[in-house]
């Protein structure tokens, strides 16, 4: 009997262990057995703080161009692409844009004509012709429409009023020759207004 008894002792302390209440239990009985942190040197305050302010940002402006504190929440986005381009009129003159999403303006036909542009966005808009010399002055108007990749765009101009002009104290107005014509908007990095 005693054999018997052996065999199935684990099993009745099992039992009385899942059977006994939980007030008979001392509190930390099924606990894990807590293990001591390893004793370590305190760091120096100096390098704490180092440490601190190497981990904190900052949402304050930079104070100089050495100043590396990370910035909160601060994403990079990307460069927006330049507004400035290269603009060859479909005759080959050409003049140079700094900004076409802002009225800009240019000159041809060795600076007897300015062109006046008015955009509405970044692809439409009106430019106004005042063509001027000793003998007289003529203004006419175009619509202008951009298409096409933003490297190089293809602008369509249609002429939007007839042609009036002054000489010799005479004045009248015609239709515009040329109805329509086209050019060549190519973007640059760097705006040079040179002509």
């Amino acid at each position: 009997m005693r054999a018997l008894f052996r065999a199935y002792l684990p099993l009745a302390m099992l039992a009385l262990v899942a059977c006994s209440s939980k007030s008979d239990r001392p509190a930390d009985a099924w606990a894990p057995a807590t293990i001591p942190a390893p004793a370590t040197t305190p760091a120096p305050a100096a390098v704490v703080v180092a440490q601190d302010q190497a981990r904190k940002c900052t949402s304050e402006p930079r104070t100089d161009e050495d100043d590396k504190r990370p910035r909160c929440g601060v994403v990079a986005l990307p460069p927006t692409p330049s507004h400035a381009y290269r603009i060859t009129l479909d005759n080959g003159e050409s003049f140079t844009a700094c900004d076409i999403t802002h009225p800009f303006s240019g000159k041809i036909g060795r600076g007897m004509v300015t062109m006046s542009f008015k955009p509405i966005d970044d692809r439409s808009g009106t430019v106004a012709w005042h063509f001027a010399n000793a003998r007289g002055m003529a203004d006419t108007a175009y619509d202008y429409a951009l298409s096409g990749p933003g490297e190089k765009m293809t602008g369509a101009f249609r002429a939007n009023s007839a042609v009036c002009g002054k000489t010799a104290g005479l004045g009248g107005c015609a239709a515009a020759q040329k109805q329509a014509f086209t050019s060549t908007w190519t973007r640059i990095e760097h705006c040079e207004t040179a002509q």
